[in-house]
Protein backbone atom coordinates (compact mmCIF):
# COMPACT_ATOMS: atom_id res chain seq x y z
CA UNK A 1 0.00 0.00 0.00
CA UNK A 2 1.39 3.37 -1.23
CA UNK A 3 -1.01 5.67 0.92
CA UNK A 4 -2.00 5.31 4.45
CA UNK A 5 -5.48 7.09 5.49
CA UNK A 6 -5.49 7.48 9.49
CA UNK A 7 -8.26 9.63 10.16
CA UNK A 8 -10.63 12.36 8.28
CA UNK A 9 -9.46 13.74 5.32
CA UNK A 10 -5.71 12.95 6.20
CA UNK A 11 -3.57 10.62 3.89
CA UNK A 12 0.00 9.62 5.01
CA UNK A 13 2.25 8.15 2.39
CA UNK A 14 4.22 5.04 2.51
CA UNK A 15 8.09 5.84 2.07
CA UNK A 16 8.12 4.39 -1.41
CA UNK A 17 6.41 7.46 -2.30
CA UNK A 18 8.06 10.58 -3.81
CA UNK A 19 7.22 13.65 -2.61
CA UNK A 20 6.32 15.90 -5.85
CA UNK A 21 6.68 19.78 -5.55
CA UNK A 22 2.82 21.25 -6.34
CA UNK A 23 1.99 24.03 -8.69
CA UNK A 24 2.71 27.35 -6.44
CA UNK A 25 0.15 30.59 -6.69
CA UNK A 26 2.97 33.16 -8.65
CA UNK A 27 2.30 35.96 -6.03
CA UNK A 28 0.92 36.66 -2.36
CA UNK A 29 0.45 39.85 -0.77
CA UNK A 30 2.07 40.02 2.76
CA UNK A 31 1.14 42.75 4.61
CA UNK A 32 0.20 41.87 8.56
CA UNK A 33 2.28 42.77 11.19
CA UNK A 34 2.46 39.16 11.66
CA UNK A 35 3.86 38.24 8.18
CA UNK A 36 6.30 40.80 8.52
CA UNK A 37 7.61 39.53 11.96
CA UNK A 38 7.58 35.87 11.02
CA UNK A 39 9.44 36.63 7.73
CA UNK A 40 11.79 39.04 9.25
CA UNK A 41 14.34 36.58 10.85
CA UNK A 42 16.59 35.58 8.81
CA UNK A 43 16.82 31.85 9.67
CA UNK A 44 13.20 31.76 8.39
CA UNK A 45 13.99 33.85 5.25
CA UNK A 46 16.55 30.92 4.18
CA UNK A 47 14.14 28.72 5.06
CA UNK A 48 11.45 30.35 2.72
CA UNK A 49 13.90 30.74 0.07
CA UNK A 50 14.59 26.66 0.20
CA UNK A 51 11.24 25.54 0.41
CA UNK A 52 10.36 27.75 -2.59
CA UNK A 53 11.81 24.90 -4.81
CA UNK A 54 11.27 21.33 -3.33
CA UNK A 55 9.50 19.94 -0.22
CA UNK A 56 11.18 19.35 2.48
CA UNK A 57 10.78 18.53 6.22
CA UNK A 58 12.15 20.23 9.29
CA UNK A 59 15.17 17.32 9.65
CA UNK A 60 15.95 17.57 5.80
CA UNK A 61 15.75 21.68 5.99
CA UNK A 62 18.10 21.20 9.42
CA UNK A 63 20.65 19.48 7.61
CA UNK A 64 20.81 21.65 4.83
CA UNK A 65 21.10 24.89 7.40
CA UNK A 66 23.09 23.25 9.64
CA UNK A 67 20.46 23.91 12.33
CA UNK A 68 18.39 21.53 15.13
CA UNK A 69 15.51 20.27 13.68
CA UNK A 70 13.29 21.47 16.53
CA UNK A 71 14.57 25.19 15.70
CA UNK A 72 13.30 24.39 12.24
CA UNK A 73 10.50 22.96 13.41
CA UNK A 74 9.50 26.15 15.26
CA UNK A 75 10.22 28.76 12.25
CA UNK A 76 8.19 26.50 10.74
CA UNK A 77 5.16 26.73 12.64
CA UNK A 78 5.72 30.13 12.67
CA UNK A 79 5.77 30.53 9.07
CA UNK A 80 3.08 28.83 8.60
CA UNK A 81 0.64 30.21 11.20
CA UNK A 82 1.61 33.09 9.32
CA UNK A 83 0.04 32.27 5.94
CA UNK A 84 3.61 31.86 4.11
CA UNK A 85 4.38 28.18 4.50
CA UNK A 86 2.16 25.53 4.55
CA UNK A 87 2.25 21.33 4.78
CA UNK A 88 1.82 19.78 1.16
CA UNK A 89 2.69 15.85 2.42
CA UNK A 90 2.53 13.74 5.07
CA UNK A 91 4.98 10.20 5.40
CA UNK A 92 5.28 7.35 7.70
CA UNK A 93 8.96 7.64 8.53
CA UNK A 94 10.48 4.44 11.00
CA UNK A 95 6.57 5.45 12.91
CA UNK A 96 6.83 8.49 12.68
CA UNK A 97 4.77 11.23 10.88
CA UNK A 98 6.86 13.62 8.82
CA UNK A 99 5.93 16.71 7.17
CA UNK A 100 6.92 18.28 3.89
CA UNK A 101 6.39 21.99 3.82
CA UNK A 102 6.42 24.44 0.58
CA UNK A 103 5.93 28.25 0.79
CA UNK A 104 2.91 29.53 0.23
CA UNK A 105 3.44 31.17 -3.47
CA UNK A 106 6.69 31.35 -5.39
CA UNK A 107 6.94 35.69 -4.73
CA UNK A 108 5.61 37.31 -1.90
CA UNK A 109 5.09 41.12 -2.43
CA UNK A 110 5.39 43.48 0.26
CA UNK A 111 2.43 45.90 1.38
CA UNK A 112 3.89 46.93 5.07
CA UNK A 113 1.65 48.64 6.60
CA UNK A 114 0.67 52.46 7.97
CA UNK A 115 2.22 50.57 11.49
CA UNK A 116 5.09 49.08 10.29
CA UNK A 117 7.19 51.34 7.84
CA UNK A 118 9.99 50.19 6.24
CA UNK A 119 13.43 51.00 7.84
CA UNK A 120 16.63 51.42 6.27
CA UNK A 121 17.37 48.22 7.66
CA UNK A 122 14.29 46.40 6.11
CA UNK A 123 16.01 47.65 2.78
CA UNK A 124 19.67 46.52 3.38
CA UNK A 125 18.77 42.94 4.61
CA UNK A 126 17.57 41.82 1.26
CA UNK A 127 21.13 43.21 -0.03
CA UNK A 128 23.18 41.84 2.97
CA UNK A 129 21.24 38.50 2.23
CA UNK A 130 22.34 38.56 -1.22
CA UNK A 131 26.44 39.30 -0.36
CA UNK A 132 26.13 36.38 1.64
CA UNK A 133 24.42 33.93 -0.47
CA UNK A 134 26.85 35.50 -3.51
CA UNK A 135 30.03 34.91 -0.88
CA UNK A 136 29.30 30.86 -0.55
CA UNK A 137 28.46 30.71 -4.00
CA UNK A 138 31.96 32.24 -4.53
CA UNK A 139 33.31 29.87 -2.26
CA UNK A 140 31.72 27.00 -3.45
CA UNK A 141 33.23 27.88 -7.28
CA UNK A 142 36.65 28.13 -5.60
CA UNK A 143 36.78 24.99 -3.77
CA UNK A 144 36.44 23.64 -7.53
CA UNK A 145 32.59 22.70 -7.07
CA UNK A 146 31.68 24.20 -10.63
CA UNK A 147 31.48 21.45 -13.55
CA UNK A 148 34.47 21.19 -15.45
CA UNK A 149 32.40 20.97 -18.77
CA UNK A 150 30.98 23.84 -18.48
CA UNK A 151 31.13 26.21 -21.51
CA UNK A 152 32.48 30.23 -21.53
CA UNK A 153 29.35 31.32 -21.46
CA UNK A 154 27.61 29.04 -18.83
CA UNK A 155 30.30 29.90 -16.29
CA UNK A 156 29.77 33.77 -16.92
CA UNK A 157 25.91 32.99 -16.46
CA UNK A 158 26.78 31.70 -13.03
CA UNK A 159 27.75 34.73 -11.52
CA UNK A 160 27.02 38.48 -13.34
CA UNK A 161 28.03 41.35 -11.22
CA UNK A 162 27.53 45.03 -11.91
CA UNK A 163 27.53 48.60 -10.49
CA UNK A 164 26.58 51.08 -13.31
CA UNK A 165 25.06 54.24 -12.91
CA UNK A 166 23.26 56.67 -15.42
CA UNK A 167 22.05 60.48 -15.48
CA UNK A 168 18.13 59.79 -15.90
CA UNK A 169 14.77 62.15 -16.21
CA UNK A 170 12.18 61.33 -13.46
CA UNK A 171 10.36 59.82 -16.47
CA UNK A 172 13.07 57.40 -17.99
CA UNK A 173 13.79 56.42 -13.81
CA UNK A 174 10.71 55.27 -13.76
CA UNK A 175 10.43 53.41 -17.10
CA UNK A 176 13.56 51.52 -15.72
CA UNK A 177 12.04 50.79 -12.57
CA UNK A 178 8.96 49.40 -13.68
CA UNK A 179 11.37 47.27 -16.92
CA UNK A 180 12.78 45.71 -13.65
CA UNK A 181 9.81 45.35 -11.70
CA UNK A 182 8.76 42.95 -14.60
CA UNK A 183 12.00 41.28 -14.86
CA UNK A 184 11.85 40.10 -11.21
CA UNK A 185 7.98 39.37 -11.60
CA UNK A 186 9.15 36.92 -14.22
CA UNK A 187 12.28 35.71 -12.81
CA UNK A 188 10.29 35.34 -9.14
CA UNK A 189 7.65 33.37 -10.63
CA UNK A 190 9.44 31.25 -13.08
CA UNK A 191 7.76 27.56 -12.76
CA UNK A 192 10.87 25.62 -11.42
CA UNK A 193 12.93 22.97 -13.35
CA UNK A 194 12.91 19.68 -11.87
CA UNK A 195 15.89 18.86 -13.35
CA UNK A 196 17.49 22.63 -12.92
CA UNK A 197 19.61 24.83 -10.78
CA UNK A 198 18.90 27.16 -8.35
CA UNK A 199 20.15 31.00 -9.69
CA UNK A 200 19.61 34.17 -7.41
CA UNK A 201 18.79 37.69 -8.67
CA UNK A 202 19.36 40.18 -6.13
CA UNK A 203 18.32 44.27 -7.43
CA UNK A 204 18.24 47.46 -5.90
CA UNK A 205 17.67 50.01 -8.35
CA UNK A 206 17.99 53.84 -6.24
CA UNK A 207 18.59 57.26 -6.41
CA UNK A 208 21.89 57.82 -5.84
CA UNK A 209 23.59 59.54 -2.66
CA UNK A 210 24.48 63.52 -3.02
CA UNK A 211 27.93 63.41 -3.96
CA UNK A 212 27.21 62.05 -7.25
CA UNK A 213 24.45 64.43 -7.84
CA UNK A 214 24.75 67.73 -10.06
CA UNK A 215 26.03 70.75 -7.94
CA UNK A 216 23.59 73.38 -8.06
CA UNK A 217 26.00 76.37 -8.42
CA UNK A 218 27.61 75.90 -11.86
CA UNK A 219 31.16 76.10 -12.76
CA UNK A 220 33.15 78.38 -15.18
CA UNK A 221 35.22 76.69 -17.61
CA UNK A 222 37.99 78.78 -15.74
CA UNK A 223 37.66 76.72 -12.31
CA UNK A 224 37.11 73.46 -13.87
CA UNK A 225 40.50 74.07 -15.52
CA UNK A 226 42.05 74.88 -12.31
CA UNK A 227 39.98 72.19 -10.25
CA UNK A 228 41.27 69.53 -12.52
CA UNK A 229 44.26 67.11 -11.81
CA UNK A 230 45.38 64.69 -14.20
CA UNK A 231 45.72 61.03 -13.56
CA UNK A 232 47.02 58.09 -15.15
CA UNK A 233 43.75 56.77 -15.58
CA UNK A 234 42.13 59.79 -17.24
CA UNK A 235 40.90 57.93 -19.73
CA UNK A 236 39.60 55.51 -17.94
CA UNK A 237 35.39 54.24 -18.00
CA UNK A 238 33.40 54.05 -14.80
CA UNK A 239 29.64 52.88 -14.42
Amino acid sequence: MSKLQIGEGEILLSEDVPVTMPELPPAMRVYTAQQFKAIGDKTRDRILSIIKHEPMTAKQIGERLNVASGTVGHHLQVLEAAGLAQVVARRLVRGIVAKYYTRTARLFRFDFPVEISPRIEDSLRFLINAQEELTDSLVADAQNLVPADLSEAEQHARCMTGFPHARLSRKRALEFGKRLDNLIDDFATALPDPDGEVYAFSTAFFLAPPYLQSSSVPISPVEEKRDTIPTSDDTSVKG
